[in-house]
C-alpha cells in the first residue's frame, strides 16, 4: 500500500469528514495498544480504507467517544467506541505491508536507504511476527505479494499488467476476507483487484522520473522509456478503467454504514489524487 487512497475533503460533509478522522485516529491508537507507540508513525490513509470497508460490512453501526491523542495530549480526539476487530485487521496490514516494503528496500534501495532500513529492522521484525500470527491470512497474501513482485521485476520486458498483478491480487485476497458470505467475498475480490491495480499503477506514475533517472525497476519506464508524457493520456484512461471496474463492484455491495464515506473515497477522491499525479493539478 503506498498512500494514495485519500477521501476529497471539498466534497465531504461535515459529519462523513468527522466519523473519517475519528477511523483514522482510531486505527492510530489501535497502532499503539498492539505494536507500540512507534509504530503509529506508519499510519496510512491505505489501511484507513481498509478499516472503513471493514467497519462498513458490520452488523451494526459504529459509536463513537472523545479522549485525548497521544501525540497532542491538548488535543481531543473521537474514537470508536468498539469494532476492534476491524482495526485490528487495519493495524496488522499495516505492518505487514511495511515490514515487507523495508525488506524490498533492503534489496534493491540505495546505500542509505538500506542502512535506515536495516535499522528499522529489528523493530519491524518483532512486529511483524505479533501481526502474522494474529491474521495468518494477510500474512501470506501479503508475502506471495512481494514473492511475485520479485519475480516480475526480473522481466526486463514486463508488460503494465503484469507488474500491476501481485499488488492487484494481494488486495484482492484481503477485501474478499472481509465478508463469510459467498456472494459478497466474490464482489469484494473484484473490487479489490482492480483498486490494487490502481494503486499499483499510480505509484508507479508518481515515481516515474526517480526510477527513470536511478535505473529503477518501473513498468512505465520499460513501456514508454522517456516519452511518458507523450503517453500520459493513454496512461489516465488505463486508470479510469480500474476505478470504473472498482466502482461497478463496489455498487453491488450493500453497506450498513460509512457509505458515503466509501463512495467520496471512489468518486471524488481516488480521481482527484491520479489527476493531481499525471496532470501536476490541485496536488494535495
Amino acid at each position: 500500500m503506498f498512500g494514495f487512497v485519500t477521501v476529497d475533503r471539498s466534497e465531504m460533509l461535515g459529519k462523513d469528514f468527522d466519523a473519517y478522522k475519528a477511523i483514522y485516529c482510531s486505527l492510530c491508537k489501535q497502532l499503539g495498544k498492539e505494536y507500540t507507540f512507534l509504530s503509529r508513525f506508519i499510519l496510512s490513509y491505505d489501511c484507513t480504507f481498509y478499516a472503513v470497508m471493514a467497519l462498513s460490512l458490520e452488523e451494526s453501526c459504529c459509536s463513537f467517544i472523545t479522549g485525548r491523542c497521544k501525540f497532542n495530549p491538548l488535543k481531543k480526539c473521537n474514537y470508536l467506541k468498539n469494532n476492534e476487530q476491524a482495526l485490528s485487521k487495519a493495524a496488522a496490514l499495516s505492518i505487514i505491508s511495511v515490514y515487507y516494503k523495508l525488506k524490498d528496500n533492503i534489496a534493491d534501495g540505495g546505500f542509505f536507504e538500506k542502512l535506515l532500513c536495516y535499522l528499522l529492522m529489528p523493530a519491524f521484525s518483532l512486529w511483524h511476527n505479533k501481526a502474522k500470527k494474529k491474521y495468518p491470512e494477510i500474512e501470506d497474501a501479503v508475502a506471495t505479494m512481494s514473492m511475485q513482485q520479485f519475480e516480475v521485476e526480473k522481466d526486463k520486458n514486463c508488460s503494465i499488467d503484469k507488474a500491476a498483478d501481485p499488488t492487484a491480487n494481494m488486495l484482492k485476497t484481503i477485501m474478499s476476507q472481509l465478508s463469510d458470505d459467498e456472494t459478497k467475498s466474490r464482489v469484494l475480490s473484484s473490487m479489490g483487484y482492480f483498486l490494487g491495480k490502481w494503486i499499483y499503477l499510480i505509484d508507479a506514475a508518481n515515481d516515474y522520473e526517480d526510477d527513470l533517472k536511478h535505473k529503477n525497476f518501473n513498468p512505465y519506464v520499460i513501456a514508454y522509456a522517456q516519452k511518458k508524457r507523450e503517453h500520459i493520456d493513454d496512461i489516465n484512461a488505463s486508470l479510469d478503467h480500474c476505478l470504473s471496474e472498482c466502482y461497478l463492484s463496489y455498487n453491488l455491495i450493500e453497506l450498513k454504514c460509512f457509505k458515503r464515506i466509501v463512495d467520496n473515497l471512489l468518486v471524488y477522491g481516488l480521481p482527484k489524487k491520479q489527476k493531481s499525479i499525471l496532470y501536476k493539478e490541485n496536488k494535495n
